[in-house]
């Protein structure tokens, strides 16, 4: 193997590595550019819409369905506590998700919806 070839090969490498979020803090502070919510009230307490996309070389459609349903989850429960309030447990049966994929930018995408319901 010649030294550019190895260079590549090393940057390459480097390049590909990822950090871990800060999962420290709510995730309204945390600020991952690869996960968007949108809250919304309801009659009986408010709705979550997640949007989560990222880079898989390898598509992994299970690993992402279950990262977009914890997210949508987690963050039902983070709404709720800063409100003040407890929400109902979240089914997973009832978190509507889908996935989709750029083959292009071999980016995995995801969408997930959740209703919260105010405990009584």
């Amino acid at each position: 193997m010649n030294t550019k070839t190895l260079a590549l090969a090393v940057t390459l490498a480097l390049t590909a590595c990822t950090h871990p979020a800060d999962v420290s803090r709510p995730l309204t502070e945390v600020g991952d550019k690869n996960a968007h919510f949108a809250i919304k009230e309801t009659p009986t307490g408010f709705s979550v819409d997640v949007k989560y996309s990222r880079y898989q070389f390898v598509p992994e459609a299970g690993a992402l369905l279950d990262a977009c349903r914890s997210l949508v989850t987690s963050r039902a429960y983070d709404e709720a506590k800063a409100r003040g309030r407890e929400i109902e447990p979240i089914d997973k049966q009832t978190i509507r998700v889908s996935t989709g994929r750029n083959i292009i930018k071999a980016r995995t995408a995801c969408r997930a919806f959740a209703e919260a319901k105010w405990k009584r």
